[in-house]
This record gives structure tokens, sequence and C-alpha cells, in this order.
């Protein structure tokens, strides 16, 4: 017979096998740990059987803005939150955008919300709805982090929530961006996501049972983020988190060793004077004295942006699908750009020109070429080829796999035949140095796969040894996290001449791109009116107050309006004379 004997030993029981007979010692002394024991096991079975309750009903919070900005403000203010418990009043907005249960969180990068339980408490789950409205221009955030702490400091994170829905979907909805399976002791909670264009929450909520139960953890692991996850979340984490790249300096590698980037539009003779001869280039080549006579070098780079309309009435940059480029489209952008003595063409000949008045003729001017992006609701692309496959962008005609795939190809094909052209063509006197990406935003709500997609781009533009260009908005989606997407160099636009803001635009516009790596874009009104002219001077004084001066800057103007300028009587000193200064670093505020 078998006999298993317990030794007392600490910390463990051992057995011995004897034979087929069990023999059970004294068990008084344990006979209170284990009624114990079982006393707990029944305190958790109940309290496994009791409901969740919301936590955070009528429950303070606050929310946290990374880039503040003036007029964005002013646009949140219709859905501001009167009673500060809108999000946690237990009222759940319909799928009406002008519901007045929703609270609007209008671009500004992100936001952080911070929830106060009051207690600690066990919290289960959290839920946080939100609304997609995409023909109202309000979309559902790509994610959101979930965090918890005990004493308001520190937080440990508990995961993040990918929207199932997706910002490119039309149908009217809500989402719940829900975080199951918590067990966890925590009075504070905190949310953290992205807010693109603008982003509509309703309910924030959180379930669980008061006060701490058994077996509940308790927060002791903190999650520590990489610099690379931080950059990638710059959004949402804003300064006082981030350290300062600084400005992308002028003459930098990643820039193509470019300083100075002036636009030049060019388009269909619809749109009227919209394509450039040599003469028209001069004075963006040159500096050229009052009766237009060369006196130095001037832009360093010339970047061609085609706009308007096509001979077709189709638009390049079309998104709707009534207005898309085909291929016939493509072809006349190619026959424009390589039109003897027009664009390109004309811009090596200003070159060749001034440096004959220079006595430079070693000198070159770097060149940017604009890459179309595709429509993803061009469903009758045409063939890139005779007697090739017709190309479908839209994603909910053929796949989003496939949709991407030829959007891909597309791209590829005309950035070989711009660079075949560039190298064929009469550019002695210029160097290409990449391509700019014209989209002023990650069109997320487009396609499901965007922000992939123009990584794809940024990887044909590498291969071809060039580099990527790209100046969004203020604000835009995938501005803050641009390095993501393989941009090389980024110019920002602070959007104050063209929107109502104020002039600490500008100086947000310049904090902004200082902290993520960019530089500035300066931009010209195709008006002229006081307004107009002070604004102007703002950006001028910007750079010098701010420092983008000695950063990589762009220069954005209406067709030929530096050229107008220096041939004008009134306009020149401002228009033509400043910034001639400004890109030779001389430029002081004028008293």
């Amino acid at each position: 017979m078998a006999v298993f004997r317990c030794a007392q030993r600490p910390q463990r029981l051992t057995w011995h096998r004897e034979d087929h007979k069990i023999e059970v010692l004294p068990m008084m002394r344990y006979l209170p740990i284990l009624l114990l024991l079982l006393l707990l096991m029944v305190q958790v079975a109940r309290a496994d059987e009791e409901p969740l309750i919301n936590l955070a009903l009528n429950k303070p919070y606050q929310v946290l803005v990374p880039w503040p900005d003036a007029l964005s403000e002013v646009y949140e203010k219709s859905y501001e939150d009167t009673g500060g418990i809108e999000l946690t009043d237990g009222k759940k907005a319909t799928t009406q955008y002008l519901d007045p249960a929703w609270r609007s969180f209008y671009r500004q990068g992100g936001r952080t919300i911070i929830l106060d339980l009051g207690d600690v408490h066990t919290v289960n789950r959290i839920t946080g709805d939100f609304l997609q409205h995409r023909d109202a221009g309000i979309y559902v955030p790509h994610y959101i982090d979930y965090y918890l702490s005990a004493d308001g400091e520190n937080y440990a994170y508990m995961g993040t929530v990918e929207t199932s829905v997706g910002p490119w979907h039309r149908r009217v909805q809500k989402e719940e961006f829900t975080l199951d399976g918590l067990n966890h002791q925590a009075r504070y909670v905190k949310l953290q996501f992205p807010t693109d264009v603008n982003v509509f929450m309703d309910e924030l909520e959180v379930f669980g049972k008061e006060g701490i139960v058994p077996g509940s953890a308790v927060l002791e692991v903190f999650h520590e983020i990489s610099e690379e996850e931080m950059w990638r979340k710059s959004a949402i984490f804003g300064p006082d988190v981030l350290p300062e790249r600084g400005y992308i300096p002028k003459g930098s590698p990643n820039a193509g060793g470019a300083e100075h980037i002036v636009i030049a539009v060019y388009a269909s003779p619809l749109t009227g004077d919209a394509t450039w001869i040599s003469a028209d280039f001069i004075p963006y080549v040159a500096y050229i004295s009052e009766d237009a006579i060369p006196q130095d070098w001037f832009f360093d780079t010339i970047l061609l942006s085609p706009q308007g309309e096509t001979p077709n009435k189709k638009k390049l940059y079309a998104t709707e699908a009534s207005h898309a480029a085909t291929i016939e489209d493509w072809i006349w952008y190619l026959e424009e750009t390589f039109k003897p003595d027009r664009q390109l063409s004309a811009l090596n000949k200003a070159v060749d020109f001034c440096g004959n008045i220079l006595q430079d003729k070693d000198h070159k001017v770097k060149v940017i070429l604009s890459l179309v992006n595709p429509s993803p609701l061009q469903n009758n692309f045409g063939a890139l080829e005779p007697g090739g496959k017709n190309l479908s962008f839209n994603h909910d005609r053929v796949g989003a796999e496939e949709a991407m795939e030829n959007r891909l190809t597309a791209v590829e094909w005309l950035m070989d035949k711009l660079i075949e052209g560039f190298e064929n063509g009469d550019t002695q006197y210029l160097e290409l140095i990449g391509f700019y990406w014209h989209p002023e935003a990650i069109a997320y709500h487009q396609s499901p796969y965007e922000g992939e997609f123009v990584k794809k781009v940024s990887e044909l533009v590498h291969s071809r040894g060039l580099k990527f260009f790209w100046i969004p908005f203020y604000g835009a989606p995938g501005s803050y996290d641009w390095h993501n997407f393989g941009f090389d160099a980024v110019m920002l636009q602070p959007s104050y001449m063209f929107s109502d803001s104020e002039e600490d635009r500008v100086r947000n516009a310049a904090h902004l791109a200082s902290y993520l790596g960019m530089g500035v874009e300066m931009e010209k009104h195709w008006n002229d009116t006081l307004v107009e002219r002070n604004k102007w001077r703002d950006y001028l004084n910007g750079g010098v107050k701010y420092g983008y001066i000695n950063a990589v800057v762009g220069y954005y103007q209406n067709y030929k309006d530096f050229a107008r300028a220096a041939l004008s009587f009134d306009r020149r000193t401002l228009y033509y004379d400043y910034v001639y200064q400004f890109v030779k670093g001389t430029y002081k505020i004028p008293e």
C-alpha cells in the first residue's frame, strides 16, 4: 500500500511514498489559513458576479492641446464643452453632427484627455465614442493610446486601439474604441489620439468596480517609448515632451543642397499667363537692376509645379472622379515640361544668359520636378503604353492591393519619363535634385492605404538617387510625423497669407517647424492689398525673429509675381529687393 507523508520543511511540502495506505498528519495549524483562502475565493467569486459600473460618469477631466492655434480654437467653439463634463455626462450623441452632445477637436496636432475618477478603483474596460462623417470633414482618429495611473504622474501604457472604420469610409457612423481585458487599480485614465482635420467625440466611459477588488493588478510596469515611436506620434506629444530637432539648415544634403526654393507655377494656356520663357526666369536666376541687368545670382533652386486645367478640362491634382486626370493629361504635362524654349528649356537658357553676364559659366541651378498623385477615385485612367492594361486606381472597384499597385506603377512610369526627359533635354546648366509631392496633406480619407502608398513612392524616388520634397499646409494630416513617409526635406506652410489667422500663426508655424525638423514656406498672395503687403512683411520679419532665414525656405507666388515686382515702381522693394536680401541672409527688420 502506498503512503504519502508530508514532511514539514520551510516553504514547501514533500511527500514520501510507502505502501498503499494514506496517513493524515495533524493539520490543525493550517486551518485558519485554509479558511482565509476559502473566504477570499468566495469574495472574488462574488465580485466577479457584480456588474461593472461606469466609473467615469459625471467625473471631471482635462483636455491638453499639444500645438495650440488661435484660429483653430475659434472653429472649436461651436462644439465647446460648456459644462466641463459633456464627455462623461452619460448622454450619447446621435450620428447627426449638429447634435450638441458632440465635442469637437479641430486640428492642432492631437489631444490628450486625462480623466480623474476621484479615487483608486478597479478598471476593467475603457470606451470612447467617435463620429465618422466624411462629407462634413469629420473623421475618426487612426488610433487611441490608453494609459492608467494611480497618482496622476506616473502612467502605465495599457494598449492601443486602431480604427476599424477608417477615415476613408463614406458611410456616416459612430465607432467605439474599446480597450477590454483590464483589471487594474487606477484613479486616472489618459487617452491620446491624433486630430486630422476634425474629430468629434461624445462619451468617455470607464467600466469597472468601485474600490480595490482582490486580485486586481497594481500599476508597476511603465511603458518606455522609443524616440522613433515618439516622433511617429509627435502630433499628440507636443513640444513639452519632444526634443527640438531644429530647422533643416539651408544647403542640407537631405535637401539636395537646396537653400531657397522658389515655386514656378505653370499650366494650360486655358488659365492665361502660365507658360514660362527664358526672360521670365532671368529675375529669379539672377538679381536684376531696375533696368533689368543681372547683378548677382539669386534663387539657387526652382520647383516646377504644373497647375490649372488641362486641355481636356481635367485637373492634374483633382481628387474628385469627374475631374481626375487620365494618361492623356499626364502626357500633356510631360510635353509642356519639355517643350522647346518653354519651362525647363527656358530656365536653362536663362541660366546660360546670366552666366555670361556674371562671368560664371559653371553655375548651375537646381531643379525639383513635380509628381502627380493618381486620384484613388479614378477608375478609367487608361494604358501607360499602347495595347497595355487600362489602369484603375479605385480601391472600391479593384480592391486596395491592386489599386495601390496600379497607382505605384503609374507614378513610377511618370517619374522615369521625367528623368528621361531631363537627361535628354536642354538642361546642361541645370541639376535635377528631386521630386516634389504635390498633395499638401496625407490623404487618409481617400484610401485605406494612403500612408503606405506615399512611403512606397519615396522608395521609388530614393532608388533613383533623388530627394523627396513636400510642402504641407499648417496642421495637415501627416505633417507632424512627416519623416515616417520617407520625405527628405519638408517646408511647412504657415497658411497665414490665405487665412484669417493673426501674426501669431507665423510664430506658431516657425515653432512647429523647428521642433519637427522642417523648413518654412513663405506665401505671396495674388492680391496686393495693404493687408497682404503687411502679411508678407510678417513673413520676412519672422525669418529674422524666429530664425528660419537660416533654414531651407520655399517661396510660393502667383504666376511670375516676383518677376513682375522686379520691374514695378511701387512693389519692387517689398517683393524683390527684400526677398533678395532674405535669400542672401542680409535682410534686417525695417525700423
